[in-house]
């Protein structure tokens, strides 16, 4: 039937398209019940009913066909049949009493509810190109039913299991926006997200597929480079073989050379690091030589002011006293103020020829000490 159901695809679509809002969607409409005035028929439908509702369908069916049976049958008693051998998923039984209830009572009012229960049937069995029409029909012809929602939901399932997603989605989108508060329009958003769902898993199916591709082609690809290489001249192969080993043997003896290069150079940098580091350390010694030299001069040149200073001082204090000494004899020699201090002028000279001596040495540690940090 997949023809048919090709064919019926752009109908449908637009024949639900068409289809007006309704109200909201009640339960399946309750079976009617038949009572018999009296007799053993109404007692086989009293066990029946009692079977049915205590959800019995294995007997219920059995007790109701019996009721069903020879001139005691009537409509309700019938749909009753239907809907037990529905619930007892009995579906072939609901597809044949279907189809004898449409031909023995055409004008009943329970007519179109048994064709709904006929397109579930027949979607129930696998049969979904009948169902398809079977509930298409009930649609076009019942746009006021309260199971038109639930139609409309079995006709998208077909779809559905039949893999044709898009036409099933946009039924089941319609149901949730024109009956949102259908109990079917819970079951919609859910097909609706696995349909999402499948068309995730198709696209990873997919892209597993291309990459399976992909490697079978470069194995058959390396299948033939092999089968090409088994082929080939096995002295051609020595040749090509003899060259890569040589290339190889110059690849390592060149990494070998620039190995050596590299670790002269580290030798080297290292060398000229413990120069450096010579070179400063000896710096440091010469700078605290200075110093000290420097020190020692300062304190040797203090000194030697201090007694400088101390001699003038004396001088300065005995010239007064010489001067009164003297001034009865002013045609005698003159005394030296110096001698007078207590200091030689010889001593004095002396004493300049080491203040400058120590002088000179300082330049020179002074000198020294810039000449090292220079370097």
């Amino acid at each position: 039937m997949v023809t048919l159901r090709t064919v019926f695809c752009a109908a449908c679509s637009a024949a639900l398209s068409s289809f007006p809002a309704v109200a909201l969607a009640q339960p399946e409409i309750p079976v009617e019940t038949a009572v018999y005035e009296s007799g053993e028929k109404a007692q086989i439908l009293a066990e029946g009913l009692a079977a049915y509702n205590n959800k019995d369908y294995g007997n219920a069916t059995i007790l109701l066909r019996e009721a069903l049976a020879g001139d005691g049958g009537n409509s309700d008693v019938h749909y009753m049949l239907i809907m037990s051998e529905m619930y007892g998923e009995d579906y072939a039984s609901v597809i044949s009493d279907c189809n004898s209830f449409a031909s023995s009572y055409p004008d009943s009012p329970l007519l179109p509810n048994v064709n709904y229960q006929k397109g579930k049937a027949l979607h129930y069995k696998g049969d979904n190109d009948q169902a398809v029409m079977v509930l298409s029909d009930f649609c076009h012809e019942n746009p006021k039913s309260p199971v038109y929602p639930s139609a409309l939901y079995w006709i998208a399932d077909c779809f559905y299991e039949d893999y044709n997603f898009q036409m099933a989605e946009g039924l089941f989108q319609r149901i949730i926006d024109i009956y949102p508060d259908d109990r079917k329009a819970v079951d919609a958003k859910y097909k609706i997200d696995a349909i999402a769902q499948r068309e995730r898993e198709q696209k990873l199916l997919d892209m597993l597929k291309a990459n399976n591709d992909r490697f079978l082609e470069q194995k058959a690809s390396y299948e033939r480079q092999l089968k090409g290489l088994e082929g080939a001249d096995v002295a051609t192969l020595k040749k090509e073989l003899d060259a890569a080993n040589a290339r190889i043997r110059e690849l390592e003896a060149l990494l070998a050379s620039e190995k050596a290069a590299a670790d002269s150079e580290r030798a080297n940098a290292a060398a000229w690091k413990t120069q450096a580091e010579n070179a400063r350390v000896d710096a440091e010694s010469a700078r605290a030589q200075a110093d000290a030299a420097r020190a020692q001069a300062d304190a040797e040149l203090a000194a030697y002011k201090a007694r400088e200073e101390a001699a003038r001082k004396q001088a300065e204090a005995a010239v007064p006293a010489v001067a009164t000494a003297q001034a009865p004899e002013a045609t005698g020699p003159a005394v030296p103020a110096a001698r007078s201090s207590g200091v030689s002028e010889q001593e004095l000279l002396e004493l300049k020829l080491r203040a400058a001596q120590l002088q000179r040495l300082l330049d020179e540690k002074h000198s020294a000490s810039r000449d090292n940090k220079s370097e």
